[in-house]
C-alpha cells in the first residue's frame, strides 16, 4: 500500500493566513479605494458573524482587493503572488518536505486555500498532488468552483484520491495547525500539529515548531 505526507499550507508551510498576505500585497490605499476598503470590512464582518460562508468570503474578498488595483492584470499578479509566497514558507518545512520525497512518500500538499497561487507553489516544491479549493478565471475575476476545500470536504476530497484500502495510513505523515484539522489528523498514524498547541487536545497528536 502506498504512503503519503499530506502537508496543509496556511500556518503550516507559511506561518500566515495567505489570504491576509494577498491583501496586504495587493490592495491600493488611496481616497479612490475608500469605497473598496468599507466593502471588504463590511465582507469580513459577514463572515465572521457567519452570515456568509468561507467559500463567499474569499471569493468576494479576493475580487475585492483585486478591483483596488489599477496598474497590474491579475495574469501579473497570479506569477507574482506565488513567488512572494514561495520566500515564506518555512525552512523546517522544506527539510520534511525533501525528507519525505527522499524515503519515497507521495506528498500532497492539502489545503483549503485556492488554486491560482498554489499551482507554482506545488511544481516549485515538487508535490506530488495538489488538493485544494479551485477557481476560474472570468472576465477578470477570480470564481471558486465546486467546494471550498475544508472540514469534512477536505477529508473526503483527500479519501477520493487515496482510499483508505490502497493507502499506508499507519505509517503515512500529516502535518497541519488548523484545529478544525482534527479529524484528518485522525486518519494518520504520524500526526502532527505545527506551530499550533492543537496537539494538546489530541493525545495521538504530536507537536512541532518549524521557523
Amino acid at each position: 500500500m502506498g504512503l503519503i505526507a499530506v502537508f496543509d499550507f496556511d500556518g503550516t508551510l507559511i506561518k500566515e493566513d495567505s489570504i491576509v498576505l494577498f491583501f496586504r500585497r495587493y490592495y491600493k490605499y488611496s481616497l479612490g479605494n475608500t469605497g473598496i476598503f468599507l466593502a471588504l470590512v463590511c465582507e469580513t464582518i459577514k463572515f465572521f458573524m457567519k452570515i456568509n460562508s468561507q467559500k463567499q468570503f474569499k471569493e468576494k474578498f479576493i475580487n475585492l482587493v483585486i478591483s483596488s488595483i489599477k496598474n497590474k492584470s491579475l495574469e501579473e499578479i497570479i506569477p507574482d503572488f506565488s513567488k512572494f509566497l514561495l520566500w515564506k514558507i518555512l525552512k523546517d518545512a522544506l527539510l520534511e518536505i525533501n525528507r519525505l520525497k527522499e524515503k519515497g512518500f507521495e506528498t500532497v500538499l492539502l489545503s483549503a486555500s485556492l488554486d491560482f497561487y498554489l499551482t507554482q507553489i506545488k511544481e516549485t516544491l515538487g508535490f506530488s498532488k495538489l488538493i485544494c479549493t479551485q477557481t476560474s478565471l472570468i472576465a477578470g475575476k477570480i470564481i471558486i468552483t465546486g467546494e471550498n476545500c475544508y472540514g469534512k470536504n477536505k477529508i473526503a476530497r483527500l479519501l477520493a484520491q487515496y482510499p483508505k484500502d490502497s493507502t499506508d495510513w499507519q505509517n503515512s505523515y500529516c502535518f497541519t495547525d488548523n484545529p478544525s484539522d482534527s479529524g484528518l489528523l485522525s486518519l494518520f498514524g504520524n500526526s502532527f500539529a505545527v506551530n499550533n498547541k492543537l496537539a494538546e487536545k489530541n493525545p495521538g497528536v504530536k507537536h512541532l515548531v518549524w521557523k
